[in-house]
């Protein structure tokens, strides 16, 4: 929607096709569409209005737009694969709201104030943002260059403030007083589990610095007078999705869908006004914690 560069961030990997994400659980049986829910009720006041949902092109991010956009929401879907953000919003067609697809490399503050001033110019104001992008490294830090720690940092961390700080102008700009940001976070922003061979040393410090951000963020919005801007931290368990190798997750017995944490996102953003929740953290039934 945006014109100029549009470069990727994130992996340097090949890029793998995402399946659609119909609502099936384990074994393959429709469950209750969204509108079904009682979530959906909560979700009605947002309807009209524009969310940013980040890492919007697969997994986790392709879920929450997904069921934003069927509540009636405007979701602008950011990803690195402008590709698999067209293809989501064709399927997309139809539903109560839209999804407008957006290129951007979120390690770039240019890129991350350009994509905000398109939402302020063609929507009107950010009311919803969900930062979600991500990337995982599961490397031990002694053999990890320098360019690889700081894409992790900068993408996971760096980012995600930066984000937050665009979403409260725009909603300041706007009189948007009752915005959400939801942080997509992680319980490697709270614990650290010993998974060796396989190593949480750069991505755990990045998540517990979204941990230490929701916490001092939540201070600066109930500084603004007038405002009642909610900061939700979202912390999964190991999530099935690309980032995840598969030698890890298929010696998993439990392990969450995408769909899981899109439906507590939904969660918690349909809770009423008057009821933040501050931190949400999802686990598989069983998973050892």
């Amino acid at each position: 929607p945006w014109p100029g560069r549009h470069p990727s961030c994130g992996r340097a990997e090949p890029e793998r096709q995402c399946p659609s994400s119909p609502h099936e659980d384990r074994a393959g049986k429709a469950t209750p569409r969204l509108q079904e829910t009682s979530t959906a009720a909560g979700m009605d006041r947002f309807a009209g209005r524009v969310a940013v949902v980040t890492g919007a092109s697969c997994g986790i991010g392709a879920q929450i737009a997904e069921q934003f956009v069927k509540a009636g929401i405007l979701v602008v879907g950011v990803a690195r694969r402008e590709q698999l953000l067209t293809e989501l919003a064709a399927r997309l067609e139809g539903e109560k709201g839209k999804l407008y697809p957006v290129a951007a490399d979120l390690t770039r503050e240019e890129d991350i104030r350009r994509l905000y001033e398109w939402v302020d110019d063609n929507l009107g104001g950010v009311s919803v943002v969900v930062n979600n992008a991500g990337m995982l490294t599961l490397t031990p830090l002694q053999d990890l260059d320098a360019a690889t720690v700081q894409n992790v940092v900068s993408l996971n961390l760096t980012g995600v403030m930066l984000s937050c700080r665009e979403a409260i102008l725009s909603m300041k700009k706007h009189g948007i007083k009752d915005g959400h940001i939801i942080n997509i976070n992680s319980v490697a922003g709270h614990f650290i589990h010993n998974y060796q061979p396989l190593s949480t040393s750069v991505y755990a410090p990045a998540k517990h610095g979204i941990t230490a951000l929701c916490k001092a963020l939540r201070y600066d919005v109930q500084a603004l007078e007038g405002y009642k801007i909610r900061v939700t931290s979202v912390s999964p368990g190991a999530v099935a999705t690309e980032m995840l190798p598969k030698e890890y997750t298929s010696s998993m017995k439990e392990i969450l869908q995408p769909q899981d944490v899109a439906d507590a996102v939904c969660y918690v953003l349909s809770c009423p006004p008057s009821v933040e929740i501050a931190e949400l953290t999802i686990r598989p039934t069983g998973e050892k914690a």
